[in-house]
């Protein structure tokens, strides 16, 4: 049997390779990778093994991220019930493999995130709790500065997500709130 030989048209390409050709940041790639449904694969088993995508995996993130540019497909977003007041938890997406939880409240949560998704197309919901009182959302960013690093006015960096969404549902929880989003 002969070794199948890649013709330059269906050769997969190495992720580094492609995030510099697109302008992304290489370190960040695989997430922006991820987060728009294709899964990379190492053609060597190790740690530091470059991931590559298919030919075909290629084109189509190619096509998804010119759409997203041109605004012609409008990014999955999750459904949040209109008139919902409360503290919200977004994920803010860093480039650069970091994770970015933008926290706030607001009155009409689904109004607030349909503008912040004009600005940040594929942010995710992390949490919502409803809530009619703003202060809740002082007493988060406290906890937020206590628990992460502040990079903005109500942005963070935090070093496991899903452990201080966990802590911030028991903190609501003690207050008879209840988290308004599916668990992660």
């Amino acid at each position: 049997m002969k070794d199948k030989k890649f013709t330059s048209d269906d050769r997969p390409s190495r992720l580094v390779d492609l995030a510099a050709e697109l302008g992304f940041n290489p370190a960040g790639f695989l997430k922006v990778v991820r987060r728009r449904g294709f899964e990379p694969y190492k053609l060597q088993i190790g740690n530091n093994k470059p991931y590559y995508l298919s030919a075909d995996d290629v084109n189509a993130l190619r096509q998804k991220l010119e759409d997203e540019k041109y605004h012609r497909i409008v990014p999955e977003k999750e459904d949040v019930p209109s008139g919902i007041s409360g503290v919200y938890a977004i994920e803010v997406p860093a480039y650069d493999c970091t994770v970015r939880i933008k926290f706030g409240w607001s009155e009409s949560i689904s109004d607030r995130l349909n503008t912040y998704r004009t600005i940040v197309p594929d942010l995710r919901v992390l949490r919502i709790w409803p809530c009619s009182a703003n202060w809740y959302e002082q007493m988060t960013l406290t906890w937020a500065g206590n628990n992460g690093k502040r990079i903005g006015e109500e942005v963070f960096e935090i070093e496991d997500y899903e452990v201080a969404i966990s802590s911030l549902d028991a903190l609501f929880a003690s207050l008879g709130i209840k988290s308004e989003t599916t668990p992660l």
